[in-house]
């Protein structure tokens, strides 16, 4: 006989009601735990989502490509087993490179079986703050929920020192200045498997060859012979700085470390990172400490250029202002092409749009495509300047095999119907490639050569660097800039602006994939 609760329910109808509940609770557990091992998954493998989830009141902006190609080169290397790598980070200064270590020093924790990281900065209370900001990831509310809550497990909590269970494993994190007496640590029987050397190297270190010296041994001889002898990774993270001394520098002409170094402005003249520093912001910074007489800082640690140095051949502040208003039309126009094939040390090409305008019959450098190019890459990024443009003059610098330029010219724009563009050659007759700059530099100075704003980063970054007592100059912009002249006297028939015909219906097999193989 069936009973009835003080609810009303036979007893078997209660047990039914409860099987529902528990189903129901259990259907409800299931999905979180799904939910969280979503979020786990997304952690591990989206830099972005990591971000959010770790930082959620400061992040902000995307990350870039070329930053997600260094978290993905950093990642490939902590879940080696039993490996030493020595990896140097070089990224600008005020593009995030601490934010970003302190990231992948969560993702550790989070994700590898890596027990001991030391970070180590210029001095202690920097190291500090790296690790504060640290522990304020995993405190977050969304981090405590997914992958548990470490100070359930700590041991050691102070400012330089954290130590805590957490994740299947006793992890310590300690912080420390480059001089601090790093020799010997162990704690827990545990060596360092992670070392973080984040900006070790001052301003004022790097221009003294004593305080230099003093700090290699300090990073070589003692922090580095205290790893682990199961494995440690070493991240070297820094700019450089323009000095022989910079140790970012000296990492990079080490054959035993393995380099991924970017300047905050791309080849292609775009910012490394546009929402977090556009590309305007970056020129504006340029032109002050142009304006302050030091352009050499922004070029070693913005654009992480070594040679960078103060070319006393000229003086840029004293380079006239560009007198081209920006909406004034141009009454004639045409592109020289530099190729790469006679540099000893830089395989770029240099393709440059020059404009000349009615008050100012002057070039004036307009714009740039530098970078490494075929032969045929370089006439494509040529042609599209001209059917952009409409100019219809192309030069190129024919020295030794750069002459058969001309021969692919004549062929892709027969091949692709093109008509109305003139491509001449041009040498520089016996006079060496030094003696032409330096000329150059003079024209430049007296406003007879003329470069827009755009492009004059750029140009002001090979002129600060060029050393005349050096063979291997990049300076494939300046040899733009030193034929530029030649081109407006000798070609100026072909200069005025007219018409190019490009026939829409020619239909031929393309030589090579443009869209495949041009770096635009």
């Amino acid at each position: 006989m069936l009973t009835e609760n003080t609810f009303g329910f036979t007893e078997a109808e209660l047990g039914r009601e409860v099987l529902q509940v528990e189903e129901k609770e259990a259907e409800k557990t299931a999905e979180v735990n799904l939910s969280y091992q979503e979020v786990i998954e997304a952690s591990k493998e989206s830099l972005d989502f990591l971000a959010s989830l770790l930082t959620p009141d400061t992040y902000e902006y995307p990350y870039p490509d070329v930053y997600l190609g260094i978290w993905s080169w950093l990642r490939e290397f902590i879940h080696k087993k039993r490996d030493f790598s020595q990896l140097a980070l070089g990224l600008p200064r005020g593009f995030a490179k601490t934010s970003t270590i302190k990231l992948f020093v969560a993702y550790t924790i989070l994700f590898t079986e890596k027990k001991f990281i030391l970070v180590v900065c210029e001095n202690t209370k920097k190291a500090v703050n790296v690790i504060s900001d640290v522990m304020k990831m995993l405190k977050e509310p969304n981090v405590r929920a997914v992958f548990g809550d470490y100070q359930l497990g700590q041991t050691t909590d102070r400012l330089d020192h954290q130590e805590f269970t957490f994740r299947g494993r006793t992890i310590t994190i300690l912080g420390m200045g480059v001089e601090s007496g790093i020799r010997g640590i162990t704690i827990n029987n545990e060596r360092p498997d992670l070392m973080i050397f984040d900006d070790i190297q001052s301003r004022a270190a790097a221009e003294s060859e004593v305080q230099t010296s003093t700090l290699e041994r300090e990073f070589i001889g003692t922090a580095m012979k205290s790893k682990s002898p199961k494995g440690c990774l070493f991240i070297f993270i820094a700019n450089m700085y323009p000095t022989k001394h910079s140790l970012l520098r000296k990492l990079k002409a080490n054959p035993n470390w393995i380099k991924f170094i970017v300047g905050g402005i791309l080849s292609n003249g775009k910012s490394l990172w546009e929402e977090l520093q556009p590309i305007k912001q970056l020129l504006a910074e340029f032109k002050n400490d142009l304006s302050m007489g030091h352009p050499e800082i922004f070029y070693s640690e913005v654009l992480n250029d070594e040679t960078a140095s103060v070319n006393t051949l000229i003086d840029l502040n004293l380079v006239p202002d560009h007198p081209i208003n920006e909406y004034e039309l141009h009454t004639g126009s045409f592109v020289i092409i530099d190729p790469s094939g006679n540099k000893k040390k830089s395989d770029a090409t240099a393709v440059g749009y020059y404009e000349v305008f009615r008050g100012e019959p002057k070039p004036s450098l307009e714009e740039l495509r530098v970078g490494k190019m075929t032969p045929l890459e370089s006439i494509e990024a040529a042609l599209k300047f001209c059917l952009e443009k409409n100019c219809r003059l192309v030069v190129i610098e024919s020295v030794a095999y750069q002459y058969s330029h001309l021969f692919w010219f004549d062929y892709i724009t027969k091949q692709r119907g093109i008509t109305g563009i003139h491509c001449v050659d041009i040498y520089p007759k016996g006079t060496s490639k030094t003696t032409r700059i330096i000329e150059m530099f003079k024209l430049y100075l007296r406003g007879e050569i003329l470069v827009n704003p755009r492009v004059r980063a750029q140009v002001h970054h090979q002129i600060v660097s060029f050393n005349p007592l050096r063979e291997d100059n990049v300076d494939d912009i300046l040899d733009l800039q030193t034929y530029a002249p030649i081109v407006l006297a000798n070609y100026s028939e072909y200069i005025a602006n007219s018409t190019i015909i490009m026939n829409e219906d020619f239909e031929a097999v393309e030589v090579f994939s443009a869209e495949a193989n041009s770096p635009f």
